[in-house]
């Protein structure tokens, strides 16, 4: 049977909570993120008797006791509370039901949380505990109608304490956005206390555009120059809204120091939408110079066209797919965090692996007739891309590493994601790493030998078909490294290759023809050129603008950035 809290017959006033109680005797809110998992048992009794108090009067002085704590750990359970998604266990321990989700063999079910630290809940075996239906494993918990103003407004108040530093960040936005003068004397009480420059900005902001807004004339002038000052698109609204709000009430002083303001923040925008671009550009030209990478020596060293080489990359992807999903289902939670250790080889052999028999079983036949290897590779590829979709159907998605959420904020307002960051750092070092090979390897050494003299390298001893079957195995594995950097940015697809392996060649041939930085170069290059483009139009004239510049550049040089010199060039 469901507990609900009833309220008193008689109609009674709204409560809200008083803004100086709100975290009057809270804990540093750095004490709280070392200790995130471990919410007192005081502070645990003391909420799950405000969930189960049928005493309205009561119950309201347990909301403010908790708001005088301040504990932004007891925000999850707050909501599951307003939304009817609290329970009580046989043992007086308070669950939530999660989002439902599709488990095998179990359709869809509601995971069990806890419901201080949102960790899933195992039965005796370890096993992840779910429920068919809500009150499967316990009383559910639902708060009153009228309570729900009072409870938003805890919420709102606790969330501004949270540990988790994007669960704060985005309470302090929202209590910004909404203009909560409410919470204005705990985000200045915060703002005298917090030592991260981070922080104090977004606090700042929300400080000034809840003043702004709701304070006096002196106040909103003050607030007007400190959004100016700060910056921030959001405070851009704010703006907006004062100035609006100064042109219908005739204040010409307040209305040019807003309009100064505004002009300020958008200027700052626009510098920063070109920064971003810039990133976005650096992200876009990682991966093309991780798909370059192998069809660069493919291509460029051996001379084989290999259409199948967005395939290679395709099976780096489904093999970092299937290594996740091994470490998810036989390995305890806290491993999987690691799985890329053994993703990143695996993916470099396993695409090697396919990429070496396909040299063994077809490319050894066709050496010298590129016009045949460009059909045959073709015919690799659809032939990989349907095994594909046999094998793992066409929609699948990828757990990416807890380390790989998020973003960093660069500066306010700029953010980088996490992922694209790693392709970034990931690219660059499959960069190094190859040139290692062939600059410091013996392997390297036949390789170049092969390409600069055939015939030479054979007359002294070295097996060229060796080094040939090594070489494209060392490209296709390369293409195994792009998908595995890639899937983390892109949808987890068999014919995930078919969108990079045209612009995979662009760089290649415009970084000239074998050259490793040369397609390094024209990556970077041309993933810049893409999105300094698409603001003037869209991403697919973009590309086709760039196709043209690209067309137009190798016109004046036809041999790319970098040409190649000594016997090659002879050669060529």
């Amino acid at each position: 049977m469901a507990i609900t809290l009833l309220a008193m017959p008689a109609p009674v006033q709204a409560q809200t909570l008083d803004a100086e109680d709100i975290g009057a005797d809270a804990a540093p809110l750095d004490e709280l993120a070392d200790d995130i998992d471990r919410v007192p048992a005081e502070l645990r009794d003391l909420l799950r008797t405000a969930v189960t108090e049928t005493d309205r009067s009561e119950r309201a002085d347990r909301f403010t006791q908790l708001a005088r704590q301040g504990d932004g750990r007891l925000v999850p359970a707050l909501e599951a509370f307003r939304a009817g998604l609290l329970a009580i266990r046989d043992d007086d321990t308070l669950v939530i039901y999660g989002s439902r989700t599709e488990v095998d063999n179990r359709g869809e079910v509601y995971p069990i949380l806890d419901a201080f630290n949102e960790q899933p809940l195992r039965d005796d075996n370890d096993q992840p505990l779910y429920a068919d239906s809500l009150g499967d494993v316990g009383e559910m918990l639902r708060a009153a109608r009228p309570d729900r103003r009072m409870l938003g407004e805890l919420i709102s108040a606790l969330s501004l304490r949270h540990p988790d530093p994007e669960r704060r960040r985005r309470a302090i936005v929202r209590a910004g956005d909404r203009a909560d003068d409410a919470l204005l004397a705990q985000l200045k009480v915060q703002l005298d206390e917090e030592p991260t420059r981070q922080f104090r900005t977004y606090l700042r902001e929300s400080i000034a555009r809840i003043e702004l807004d709701t304070g006096d004339r002196d106040t909103q002038l003050a607030a007007a120059q400190q959004l100016g000052e700060i910056g921030g698109v959001r405070g851009a609204r704010s703006l907006a809204a004062a100035i609006e709000r100064a042109t219908e009430a005739d204040d010409d002083q307040l209305l040019a120091v807003a309009t100064t303001a505004l002009d300020r923040v958008n200027s700052r925008a626009q510098r920063l939408r070109w920064v971003r671009y810039t990133l976005e550009g650096l992200s876009i030209g990682s991966i093309l110079i991780l798909m370059a990478l192998g069809l660069a020596i493919i291509f460029g060293l051996m001379g084989v066209i290999n259409m199948a080489h967005g395939e290679f990359m395709m099976i780096g992807a489904f093999t970092t797919f299937v290594v996740a999903n091994l470490f998810r289902a036989y390995l305890p939670p806290a491993v999987f965090d690691y799985y890329l250790v053994v993703a990143i080889p695996a993916a470099f052999l396993v695409a090697g692996t396919v990429g070496l028999l396909c040299e063994k079983l077809v490319i050894r036949h066709l050496y010298g007739r590129p016009l045949e290897t460009l059909l045959a590779t073709w015919g690799i590829g659809l032939i990989l891309m349907q095994s594909a979709r046999v094998w793992f159907g066409d929609t699948n998605r990828i757990l990416s590493p807890s380390w790989l959420h998020g973003n960093w904020e660069v500066v306010h307002d700029l953010n980088l994601a996490y992922n694209r960051l790693f392709v970034f750092i990931f690219a660059g070092l499959c960069v190094l790493v190859t040139w290692l090979v062939i600059q410091r390897t013996k392997m390297g050494l036949l390789l170049r030998a092969t390409v600069q003299d055939r015939m030479m390298a054979a007359s002294l001893g070295v097996s060229t078909r060796r080094v040939d079957g090594l070489t494209f195995a060392l490209g296709t594995g390369l293409a195994g490294l792009a998908g595995c950097g890639v899937v983390f940015m892109d949808n987890l697809t068999p014919q995930m290759g078919q969108r990079y392996i045209v612009d995979s060649f662009l760089v290649v041939v415009s970084g000239g023809v074998g050259n490793l930085f040369g397609a390094v170069s024209a990556g970077l290059g041309l993933g810049l050129l893409n999105k300094y483009i698409e603001p003037f139009t869209n991403a697919v004239y973009a590309k086709v603008i760039v196709l043209l510049i690209v067309i137009m550049f190798l016109q004046w040089r036809p041999s790319g950035l970098f040409a190649a010199k000594g016997r090659a060039a002879l050669d060529a």
